[in-house]
């Protein structure tokens, strides 16, 4: 720690040091605060999947580390905006900023810090979107589906009938394994109609394909009885693996496998759909940088505005960059947009606009000096 210190005080100033340190403590408090709500909001949910048998009790707080490590980095761009926007401008309301300036420290030291803090946790951003979320995510992803699995089977109790969540079969089952993932001699019936359809099986699982997030219930050593008795028709088949579609996977499960995948295999698939994913993710450690020196317009009001008078439109800015960026990556997904180019404009534009903000009193003195010698003011 001696060394560290050494270093810091070495290459830092005070005043270098004092915005930093500035910098960290609003981050802090304000990831702090936003990572609460977002737990607050996932537990609510689990525990509303809880409450109707759609997710057994005992995975809820499981899930819940799982989700908010995985929200770290969708929190830490915004957080590092607040933070920057929120110490500067209670600086520059208490104007220690104009003290700095008068020190003669130019505006350059202050960006210079803001550059090292952005991109110090854009550097953490990169390291979760790319290394670390997927993994989390995928570990999520697993977990969420075999506890949907065993709810299905978390109320059966052996020797009795129980009901499909829909209605539309009944199975019995003579005993459990220790996970409740599979049954033993297990009878199912489906009610479709007139013509009734009976399975009777050694052994039955529940798997969920990982591409099309689809239900199955594999049965095993077992025959199939599709009629009533006595009919001509009345038909009988062994099998020694049979599987039944239980339940469809919804577009969300799809697009949650499709998160967890690694970035290392997104690439190497190289699908427009894959190319879409890693922009996504490389966006969030760029967009930390732009929005951290936006935050340094925004903080910069009048005398009489207050030093909350920037958060609106700074939260406006934040809801339009990252709406762009999502709509730049569904074109890119769907092969509307070339994903060479994909959320690079988005950038460009983002940067684009941020320096005419900072240049806006320059920009303003040259237009007002070309219309002047244009003859159009006096």
């Amino acid at each position: 720690m001696s060394v560290i210190r050494q270093i810091i005080h070495a290459y830092f100033s005070v005043i270098d040091r004092y915005l930093l340190r500035e910098f960290v403590l609003n981050v802090m408090a304000v990831i702090s605060v936003l990572w609460l709500i977002y737990v607050a909001t996932r537990f609510a949910r689990y525990l509303a999947q809880a409450a109707v048998g759609n997710l057994p009790s005992e995975v809820i707080f499981t899930l819940l580390g799982y989700s908010s490590l995985g929200a770290l980095s969708l929190l830490l761009p915004i957080g590092a905006f607040l933070a920057v926007l929120l110490a500067l401008g209670r600086m520059n309301s208490d104007n220690e900023l104009t003290v700095i300036a008068a020190c003669g420290i130019p505006d350059r030291r202050v960006m210079r810090n803001v550059a090292i803090f952005s991109i110090s946790i854009a550097v953490i951003v990169a390291l979760l979107s790319l290394l670390i979320v997927p993994n989390v995510l995928s570990g999520r992803y697993e977990l969420e589906q075999k506890a949907k699995m065993a709810a299905d089977t978390s109320g059966l109790v052996a020797g009795s009938f129980k009901e499909s969540r829909d209605g539309s079969w009944t199975f019995y089952s003579e005993g459990l394994s220790h996970d409740q993932q599979k049954m033993e001699s297990v009878f199912i019936e489906i009610h479709r109609g007139d013509r009734p359809l009976i399975f009777r099986a050694k052994q039955g699982r529940f798997e969920i394909d990982q591409q099309t997030g689809n239900k199955y219930l594999i049965l095993d050593e077992g025959y199939r009885y599709e009629g009533r008795a006595g009919d001509k028709d009345f038909v009988i088949a062994e099998f020694e693996t049979h599987s039944l579609l239980v339940e469809k996977g919804e577009q969300q499960q799809v697009r949650e496998r499709h998160k967890s995948l690694p970035t290392s295999e997104l690439w190497t698939r190289g699908s427009n759909k894959d190319l879409a994913e890693i922009q996504w993710r490389v966006s969030a450690a760029i967009m930390t940088v732009v929005l951290c020196f936006f935050a340094m317009r925004f903080a910069n009001t009048g005398p009489r505005q207050g030093r909350y008078a920037g958060l609106f439109p700074a939260i406006l800015l934040y809801i339009v960059y990252s709406n762009l960026l999502g709509v730049t990556r569904a074109w890119v997904a769907k092969g509307t947009l070339s994903p060479w180019l994909g959320g690079v404009w988005v950038h460009v534009l983002m940067v684009a606009v941020l320096i005419a903000l900072l240049n806006q009193q320059r920009l303003r003195q040259r237009w007002v000096q070309y219309r002047q010698n244009k003859g159009l003011v006096s």
